[in-house]
């Protein structure tokens, strides 16, 4: 058997190349959700929607967060370096799925939501990266589940909150 080495021929790693470091977030708590229904005058089924719909909203943002890579953290960081807080923003306005379901095409019984997310470094209360997003749902399979699409957008609006952040290096 005969033994081979291998050499490098004089060349060098480029050391003007900046190492791949981690962003500077890695940690992330979620602060507060406010969510506003735009309806001036809603009925009992509406107001309980809501309750139920702004109790899933903090574990949605949770969720993105740790599937975008942050470690998420279920306590007030205080002023931790590496941690941003999260706040969220939803106004909705559900719709009518049944008119959706018939005249959907012509916009009838449509239902709109508008997210906007801020994340603050926990250290100085600088806003460090915004998303906000309008959605305006007109149709869809049985005129579509409001609640359901809307938390699955949140949560991708989300991801796009923690790929900002991702950008951002120490």
């Amino acid at each position: 058997m005969t033994a081979v080495a291998l050499t490098a021929c004089g060349s060098s790693p480029d050391k003007s190349a900046a190492p791949d470091l981690p962003g500077k977030y890695t940690h992330a708590y979620v602060s507060t959700v406010s969510v506003t229904l735009l309806d001036k005058n809603p009925d009992n089924t509406r107001v309980q929607d809501k309750q139920v719909f702004e109790k899933r909203l903090p574990g949605v943002i949770q969720q993105a967060l740790k599937e975008s890579g942050l470690e998420v953290l279920s306590e007030q960081p205080g002023q931790r370096e590496g941690v941003v807080v999260v706040q969220a923003k939803v106004s909705y306005d559900p719709g009518n799925q049944a008119l959706r379901w018939v005249g959907g095409i012509v916009g009838a019984g449509k239902a709109t939501a508008d997210f906007s997310l801020e994340a603050i470094d926990a250290r100085s209360g600088q806003v460090v990266a915004t998303q906000q997003e309008s959605d305006t749902k007109r149709g869809g399979a049985f005129g579509g589940n409001f609640y359901e699409d809307a938390a699955e957008k949140l949560g991708d609006v989300t991801e796009e909150l923690a790929e900002s952040l991702a950008l951002i290096k120490r």
